[in-house]
């Protein structure tokens, strides 16, 4: 009798399963789904990692990092219009350099106007020193997106009144008396953020 009760269960969950298939999905799930079936999971190879300073300035993402935020700003090419925020920001891509295979987790905060190809990556300071020294100012690079966090991302903070809190400045001082290759290059550079403040 159980065995009957048991088949006919089982029976009644794969017909369920197959009326399933065929019924609407409800928006969450189907952005789920969507999100699970474009995951990309190439390894792009050819770009360099370089890094820049914050300078108390939001990411066309709109959000404001400290330097030691581990964040990436991605080639416009892949960013898309950096006077909108991009489908790639809070997204995470994992960074490893080629020369001595260490690795960082990012999150995509910003748009990278100098960057030399679309498979190059601006990190933040506090990102670049987890897999190269500040002296090497660039590394070659491959990286791919990834689910998850940044390990210690807790320097991020909303679109708000948070640069003028002046705690950005310290990390701004202590490196620029260090080299720049390329390296605060972006900070001239207006990412649209005046758009966010509608919030």
């Amino acid at each position: 009798m159980f065995k009957v009760f048991l088949f006919s269960s089982l029976l009644t969950f794969l017909l369920a399963c197959v009326h399933v298939h065929s019924a609407p999905i409800p928006g969450h799930l189907r952005n789920a789904l969507r999100s699970i079936q474009a995951r990309d999971t190439q390894v792009y190879t050819g770009g360099n990692a370089t890094y820049y300073l914050q300078n108390g300035n939001a990411g066309a993402c709109g959000e404001y990092n400290s330097d030691s935020a581990l964040i990436a700003a991605m080639d416009t090419a892949r960013y898309g219009d950096t006077g909108q925020v991009s489908p790639l920001c809070g997204k995470y891509v994992k960074i490893t350099n080629i020369n001595n295979q260490k690795t960082v987790t990012v999150k995509i905060a910003d748009a990278c106007p100098t960057c030399n190809s679309e498979n190059s990556i601006d990190l933040s300071q506090g990102a670049f020193t987890q897999i190269a020294t500040i002296e090497e100012g660039e590394v070659p690079i491959t990286w791919e997106y990834v689910d998850g966090d940044a390990s210690s991302n807790s320097d991020v903070s909303s679109n708000s009144d948070d640069s003028s809190t002046g705690d950005d400045s310290s990390d701004t001082d202590d490196s620029s008396s260090g080299d720049d290759t390329d390296n605060g290059s972006d900070s001239d550079w207006d990412s649209g953020s005046d758009d966010s403040d509608d919030d």
